[in-house]
């Protein structure tokens, strides 16, 4: 069983970096604007979408998982939301150009093809519309055995570094851009602890199922091991 299958089948809504903790830091210090258009790549079970959904703004959720997507749409109807949840691919986004205000990406970048996800942001953002785009990180140089382990846990074909991420960002087109952190990874349990999520949504079979353990155990072992490698920055990016 491969990770994002794993955060699939326990309907986990808080497992891109920093947690939801994160995310709700990042609305205080750079508040979204009253009644955005808001398009959430990757929105996972929906808990972010959601949340802003409950502040008033037309949001828009896809991912590429349709289980997560199955689970968002039912999170909505237990909260209340009014949104739209479509199964799509964030290299290659289902949207004209210019439809949304906010593009909001927790973790998903850098399990696609990172070039290609950033030139559809780039497309479908009016102008003035502001990206932000929470990553995983190389925190600090490490070695290829420790880069392969942690690649070929997350499926992902290189962990970047500041840099990679700097010079992406400056290549495509947006006339102010900045980048928060990096950030090292906080405690998980600090996260569940102060924002726990009352709508995620398990499958019946998950606490059975010997495979999403192994897949628990491996990450709690390279978050343990690797933890001073890894971190996550917030790329800002103006249209």
């Amino acid at each position: 069983m491969e990770y994002l299958n794993m955060l699939a089948k326990l309907g986990v809504g808080n497992a891109h970096p920093g947690g939801f903790t994160a995310t709700l830091k990042q609305f205080e210090q750079y508040p979204v604007p009253p009644a955005s258009r808001i398009l959430e790549v990757g929105c996972g079970t929906g808990r972010t979408s959601c949340y802003l959904a409950a502040q008033g703004h037309d949001v828009t959720g896809i991912d590429i998982h349709p289980d997560m997507i199955s689970k968002a749409k039912t999170r909505a109807e237990k909260e209340n939301c009014s949104i739209q949840f479509l199964v799509g691919d964030a290299s290659s986004l289902p949207f004209p150009n210019e439809s949304f205000d906010v593009i909001l990406v927790e973790s998903v970048s850098i399990f696609t093809d990172t070039e290609k996800a950033f030139s559809e942001y780039y497309r479908i953002l009016r102008t003035g519309g502001k990206l932000f785009d929470r990553e995983m990180i190389q925190y600090k140089p490490m070695s290829t055995e420790i880069n392969q382990v942690i690649t070929t846990f997350y499926h992902v074909e290189n962990l970047w570094d500041f840099n990679d991420w700097s010079a992406l960002v400056n290549t495509m087109g947006f006339y102010h851009s900045q980048i928060d952190g990096p950030f090292l990874f906080p405690k998980s349990s600090e996260d569940l602890t102060e924002h726990p999520d009352h709508y995620q949504q398990m499958d019946a079979d998950s606490f059975l199922d010997h495979t999403i353990w192994e897949v628990i155990s491996k990450y709690n072992n390279i978050m343990d091991r690797y933890h001073e490698y890894i971190g996550f920055i917030l790329v800002i990016g103006t249209k």
